[in-house]
C-alpha cells in the first residue's frame, strides 16, 4: 500500500479524495437560501428544457449566471433531482483542486511541500465543508485561482502564451459561474502584483501585456452566454443582472451585513488550524518568492474587497482559502528547516482546539439537555425551533472528543520534537471530524432550523396548489414541493405567478397554502379566508381553499 502511494501519489489522492468527499452528501436535506436556491434553479431548468435561462419559481433570475447549475443538472440526470445530486458537482470540485494543489506545490518545491499544501487545505474546516455543500463557490474559485496561477507555473515557463489563454477561459468560466467580479479580482491582483513587483525586479513586457490576452479571452468565453442571453431576451436580464450585483455592494442584502472585521474573524476561525499557521505570512512585509508575492496580493485583495462590500455572507472571502492554506505551508515549511519548535503556535492550536471542540459539542449537549436551558432563550421562534423533537443518542459527543483527542495528541508531538508528524495529526484530525459530521450532527441541527417547514412542502408534493413562505426568504417551498409550471407558462414572460393580494384577498383558481413563523400569527389572523393548520417547531401552516362557483 505504501508503495502504491509513492508510486502513484496523485491516483492515490485521488481515491482517497473520492472516499473523503463523496459518501453522506445526500445525508441532510439542503439548507436555505443558496444550497435550494441553486439546486431549485437546476430542477427548474430540467423540467423546462430551458438551458439557457437560469429560472426561479418559472421566472428569469438574474442574480447568477448558469454554468454550477448546467454542473447540477448533469448531476441530477445521473443521480436524479436530489441532494445528493445538488452537492455532487463541489465533490468533483474536490477531486480536482486537492491532487492539483498536491501538483503545482510539488513543482513550486517538493513533494512534501505539495502534501502539506493539500493537508493544510482539506485538514481545515470551512475550506473542507465547501466540497460537501451544493454552493456555487468551490468552482468560482477554483477557476479564478487557475486564472491567476498558470502563468507562474513552471509547467508554463516556456509556454507563457498558453498559460494567459487557459486562464482566459478560466475566468471566463468564473464569469459564467458567478458574475464578472470574477474579472475584477483578476484585474486587482494583477494589477497591485504588477506595481509591488516593480519594487523588488525589472519585469518582462509579457507581465504587462499577457494578462490583457486573458481578459480577452475571458470576455469572449463569458459572452457566449450573455451574448446569447442579449440576443434572445434582449436588456430587461442584464440590466437586472447589473443592478444586483450593485445591491449587494452598497447595501446588505436580505439582511446580510455586518462589520468591516467580519471576513477576518470568519478566516480565523473557519480556516482552523491552517490560520494559525498563516497568519504571521499573512502580516510580514518581506517575501521570498514571486509566487508568495502573488499568494498575499491575492489573499489581500479578496480580503480587503469583500470587508468592504456591504452585503457580508461566509463564502464571499473563500477565495482566500487557496492563498492562506499556501502560506501556511511556506510557514511549516521554512519553519521544519530552521528547526522552529513552534512554541507560540502551540499555544494557539490549543486554543482553537478547545474552541472547535467546545463547538461541535455544544449542539449534542443543547439538544440533550435541552429541558434544563430551554427557559433562557428569549427569542419565540429560536425557543420553538429548539423544541423540535430531535433524538439524541449520545454517542455524537465522541465526534468533537476524537477531534480533541487528535487536536491535543498533535500537540504534544510537536511539543517532543516530532514536528511533521504532529503537523500533520492536527490537519489529518479534522478530516474524520467532518467526516462523521455529516451524517450523524448535520440531520439533526437542520431539524430544527427548517425541519418541520420542509416536511410540510414534502407533503404538498404532486398536488396542484399555491405554497408562499410569508414575509420570510425561502426557495424551500419550490424545491421541496416540486413545483411545476403553470399551464401558462410562458418562457418569454417574466412573472406569471400569482400576485400577493390576489393570494390573500382576491379570486384564486386553487388552494393555498401559507407557511408562516409564529412571530407573525398575528398578521395571519387578518386574512379570514385563512384557516391555520397547525403549529409545529417555530412555523405556522395556512391553508386557503377554493370555493368553486
Amino acid at each position: 500500500m505504501i508503495e502504491f502511494v509513492k508510486k502513484y501519489p496523485v491516483l492515490s489522492i485521488c481515491l482517497i479524495t473520492c472516499f473523503v468527499l463523496m459518501p453522506f452528501l445526500g445525508s441532510v436535506r439542503l439548507f436555505d437560501w443558496d444550497e435550494i436556491n441553486f439546486a431549485e434553479a437546476s430542477r427548474e431548468m430540467l423540467i423546462t428544457g430551458n438551458y439557457l435561462q437560469v429560472q426561479i419559481d418559472f421566472k428569469p433570475f438574474w442574480e447568477k449566471p448558469p454554468l454550477f447549475m448546467w454542473m447540477q443538472v448533469l448531476s441530477m440526470k445521473v443521480f436524479g433531482i436530489s441532494e445528493y445530486a445538488a452537492r455532487f458537482p463541489n465533490a468533483i470540485c474536490g477531486l480536482i483542486t486537492l491532487p492539483f494543489l498536491y501538483s503545482i506545490g510539488s513543482s513550486l518545491k517538493d513533494k512534501q511541500f505539495g502534501l502539506l499544501w493539500l493537508l493544510t487545505f482539506i485538514g481545515s474546516f470551512l475550506p473542507h465543508f465547501y466540497f460537501k455543500s451544493g454552493i456555487i463557490d468551490p468552482w468560482f474559485n477554483l477557476f479564478i485561482f487557475l486564472g491567476i496561477i498558470l502563468p507562474f507555473l513552471p509547467f508554463f515557463k516556456k509556454k507563457q502564451i498558453l498559460a494567459y489563454v487557459v486562464g482566459g477561459i478560466s475566468i471566463g468560466c468564473a464569469i459564467l459561474t458567478k458574475g464578472p467580479v470574477a474579472l475584477l479580482i483578476y484585474l486587482l491582483v494583477y494589477l497591485f502584483y504588477i506595481v509591488l513587483q516593480s519594487f523588488r525586479s525589472r519585469q518582462s513586457m509579457s507581465i504587462v501585456i499577457y494578462p490583457l490576452l486573458t481578459i480577452a479571452i475571458s470576455l469572449l468565453v463569458a459572452s457566449m452566454w450573455f451574448g446569447v442571453e442579449l440576443y434572445q431576451h434582449g436588456t430587461w436580464f442584464l440590466q437586472e443582472f447589473v443592478l444586483y450585483q450593485v445591491r449587494l455592494f452598497r447595501t446588505g442584502d436580505a439582511g446580510h451585513s455586518g462589520p468591516i472585521y467580519y471576513h477576518s474573524i470568519i478566516l480565523l476561525i473557519g480556516c482552523f488550524p491552517a490560520s494559525m499557521f498563516a497568519f504571521r505570512k499573512i502580516v510580514e512585509f518581506r517575501v521570498s518568492s514571486h509566487i508568495e508575492l502573488l499568494m498575499k496580493v491575492l489573499f489581500w485583495v479578496v480580503l480587503i474587497l469583500f470587508s468592504i462590500v456591504s452585503t457580508k455572507i461566509i463564502h464571499y472571502s473563500s477565495l482566500c482559502y487557496f492563498p492562506l492554506t499556501y502560506l501556511a505551508a511556506e510557514y511549516i515549511s521554512s519553519s521544519l528547516k530552521t528547526s522552529n519548535n513552534f512554541s507560540i503556535i502551540k499555544v494557539f492550536l490549543a486554543i482553537g482546539i478547545l474552541f472547535w471542540t467546545i463547538l461541535l459539542a455544544a449542539v449534542p449537549i443543547l439538544g440533550i439537555y435541552k429541558h434544563s436551558i430551554i427557559h433562557l432563550i428569549k427569542d419565540p421562534f429560536v425557543k420553538a425551533n429548539v423544541e423540535a423533537q430531535v433524538q439524541w443518542f449520545g454517542y455524537e459527543l465522541l465526534i468533537p472528543l476524537l477531534f480533541l483527542i487528535g487536536g491535543f495528541v498533535s500537540i504534544m508531538m510537536i511539543h517532543r520534537g516530532h514536528m511533521l508528524m504532529g503537523i500533520y495529526t492536527v490537519f489529518l484530525s479534522t478530516i474524520p471530524t467532518l467526516w462523521l459530521f455529516l451524517p450523524l450532527i448535520a440531520p439533526k441541527i437542520e431539524a430544527y432550523t427548517q425541519g418541520s417547514a420542509i416536511e410540510f412542502y414534502q407533503s404538498l408534493e404532486g398536488k396542484d396548489i399555491y405554497v408562499y413562505p410569508y414575509h420570510f426568504k425561502s426557495y424551500a417551498h419550490l424545491f421541496y414541493s416540486k413545483k411545476l409550471p403553470s399551464l401558462n407558462y410562458s418562457l418569454n414572460q417574466h412573472n406569471k405567478s400569482i400576485d400577493e393580494h390576489t393570494l390573500y384577498n382576491g379570486s384564486i383558481d386553487k388552494d393555498v397554502y401559507v407557511v408562516a413563523k409564529i412571530k407573525h400569527q398575528k398578521e395571519m389572523q387578518e386574512y379570514q379566508l385563512f384557516t391555520k393548520l397547525y403549529s409545529k417547531n417555530g412555523f405556522v401552516f395556512y391553508k386557503r381553499i377554493h370555493q368553486i362557483p
